[in-house]
């Protein structure tokens, strides 16, 4: 039972995480329907450039999440406008953006590590202290995870449904169309779900690097459960994406019981295609 509850905890915090990468890139493709997949690219570069400040300019590690912030914004709105809205003027499908977000996730992965290498970058000042609740022990990091995924995803549930641009974005994302016949732009709305969504991510990018290392390959498999959680939960539905990554998070970890490691991803995503087989719209199903 020790161990139960050991994995039960950390797959909560792992869940925290997902859910956090989850709610940040389905919040851009329920609005714009775009397949970002350069939100893996976005994840690594915020965290690199926040980590370069930190450890070249000797800032404090509380700078480095406005870092994050700030870069993983600023290449969401800059992957938008010069990539992705073209596109659709363009008339491409669906499948040409993917590929196109493909190519920029590969192109940017090459040019970083012509900057800065191939190998891992720790983070200075980082804190592995861990703090044990009876046979639980949790990380200072995981600590970190937990607070800033309630807070994010607190606070976009509150922006956007309390404010007018929250309303904007939801009046989009359900219908761009009738939204532009009372004067709401859709290619505005485009550019601000992509800088929310991507500074979102650079913070857990951030995250992550405090608690492991940076490294080139760091961004997929978290922004691939984002995916599974945004699908797990029902596009469109962002609770129902927070509860999707929580049940991938549990997944993954409490199949240490049973399994080695190496087979806790395939069980997460094992859980995806079950839950997609009986729910194809996902758990929850967003209502227009």
């Amino acid at each position: 039972m020790d161990l139960f509850w050991q994995l039960f905890v950390h797959g909560l915090l792992t869940g925290c995480l997902y859910a956090l990468v989850g709610v940040s890139w389905g919040l851009i493709y329920a609005t714009s329907k775009v397949f970002h997949f350069a939100h893996v690219l976005t994840l690594i570069l915020a965290a690199y450039l926040a980590i370069t400040v930190v450890n070249d300019f000797g800032a404090p590690l509380w700078t480095g999440f406005i870092v994050a912030a700030a870069v993983g914004g600023a290449f969401g709105a800059f992957s938008e406008v010069t990539v992705y809205r073209p596109l659709r003027r363009f008339h491409a499908t669906q499948l040409n953006i993917f590929l196109a977000s493909l190519g920029l996730l590969e192109a940017g992965k090459y040019t970083m590590q012509l900057i800065w290498g191939a190998n891992q970058i720790p983070v200075n000042g980082s804190s592995a202290q861990a703090f044990q609740f009876g046979p639980i022990s949790v990380t200072l990091n995981e600590l970190l995870w937990l607070a800033a995924s309630v807070a994010l995803i607190g606070a976009l549930f509150v922006w956007l449904n309390r404010s007018r641009t929250g309303h904007a974005i939801r009046a989009v994302a359900t219908n761009p169309y009738l939204s532009a016949s009372v004067g709401v732009s859709a290619e505005a709305v485009y550019v601000k779900v992509f800088v929310i969504g991507s500074a979102m991510v650079g913070v857990a990018g951030y995250l992550l690097a405090l608690s492991h290392t940076a490294s080139l390959e760091m961004g997929l498999i978290p922004v691939l459960a984002g995916f599974t959680a945004t699908f797990l939960g029902g596009v469109g539905s962002l609770r129902g994406t927070v509860l999707g990554g929580l049940l991938l998070g549990l997944a993954e970890q409490l199949s240490g019981l049973f399994l080695s490691g190496e087979w806790q991803t395939v069980t997460a995503f094992s859980v995806l295609v079950l839950v997609l087989m009986l729910r194809p719209h996902g758990l929850f199903r967003l209502r227009r």
